[in-house]
């Protein structure tokens, strides 16, 4: 079986929670990325992601050029340790309707990030669609 650790993105951008949303888009933009940590006092606090930004943001303020992203972030941040193997995670990924998930280790030290696109190449094509499914359903529902 493989590990979480063996797939993982270990380039891991995070900001802080004053952030402004229109920087965190930038480093999005910048980066080629669509999510991003958010971390206080080396504590991961929440994430975003660019949808975020869009259903959070943008539907709901006018101005974002003043909106930090502690008023539109995800606080319940799900996570997952880089031993635990990648069906565990995508099952869980697709139990909580995420596409990407932090990844620490044993000193609870953030050591990556971990998406289903990740994991898809190394998971069989029912795992992956499966996992896709639960996800894109997720899209559809208010939280």
């Amino acid at each position: 079986m493989m590990h979480v650790k063996e797939i993982m993105n270990t380039e891991v951008t995070t900001i802080l929670p004053s952030t402004l949303v229109r920087e965190a888009a930038q480093i999005m933009r910048d980066q080629d990325i669509g999510f991003l940590l958010i971390a206080d006092d080396n504590t991961l606090v929440g994430t975003i992601t660019d949808r975020d930004i869009v259903t959070r943001g943008v539907s709901q303020v006018n101005d974002l050029s003043e909106i930090s992203v502690d008023e539109v972030m995800t606080v319940k941040v799900l996570a997952c340790h880089e031993e635990n193997t990648i069906e565990e995670v995508a099952v869980l990924m697709n139990d909580e309707q995420i596409q990407r998930m932090p990844v620490f280790n044993d000193e609870n030290t953030l050591v990556g990030v971990v998406s289903i696109g990740d994991m898809a190449q190394h998971l069989n094509s029912v795992q992956v669609g499966q996992a896709l499914k639960g996800i894109k359903e997720g899209v559809h529902t208010t939280h």
